[in-house]
């Protein structure tokens, strides 16, 4: 039996499910981050979709719209796909392809003809999955970080 999917712009109310959903995505992100995150993106300019199945969230989606430079692309500003999940029982189920269409027309709507997003260059089942979605690979690129002085230590910055 099919479960019918709704995708839909994210609401305050949502927090407490979309919380879990990014701590899956993000988990060395702490909770409250993901909470004070959730605030900024809500009064953003961006947009998040999500994807309800009987009342609960399967995934979600955010988009920013980025002002700075972003590799690859022909124009700026561009909407950003900043994150993309959907809970591992709801694979391969399309869920993914409609939270991307959610944010592709919302793009669309607002005059953009281009959509950037990245991947960890260790994920490659986000990179299939980016690339059978119809985006394009432009760039790998490893960051890197030298401390300046003695009493700096080196660690992960990302979303702590």
């Amino acid at each position: 039996m099919s479960q019918t999917v709704i995708y839909r712009t994210a609401r305050e109310t949502d927090r407490p499910e979309w919380i879990k959903l990014r701590y899956e995505l993000w988990p060395h992100c702490p909770i409250d981050r993901h909470d004070l995150e959730i605030g900024q993106l809500l009064k953003s300019d961006g947009i998040v979709a999500v994807a309800e199945i009987d009342g609960t969230l399967a995934g979600f989606s955010e988009a920013s719209i980025r002002h700075d430079h972003v590799e690859g692309t022909r124009s700026s500003p561009v909407p950003y796909l900043e994150g993309w999940f959907v809970l591992p029982t709801h694979r391969n189920l399309g869920i993914g392809r409609g939270l991307l269409n959610f944010i592709k027309q919302w793009a669309i709507t607002r005059g953009f003809d281009e959509l950037a997003s990245d991947a960890e260059l260790d994920n490659d089942h986000g990179i299939a999955l980016h690339t059978k979605l119809g985006f394009a690979e432009v760039g790998r690129t490893v960051h890197f970080v030298k401390p300046l002085t003695a009493s700096q230590s080196l660690r992960n910055p990302s979303h702590e």
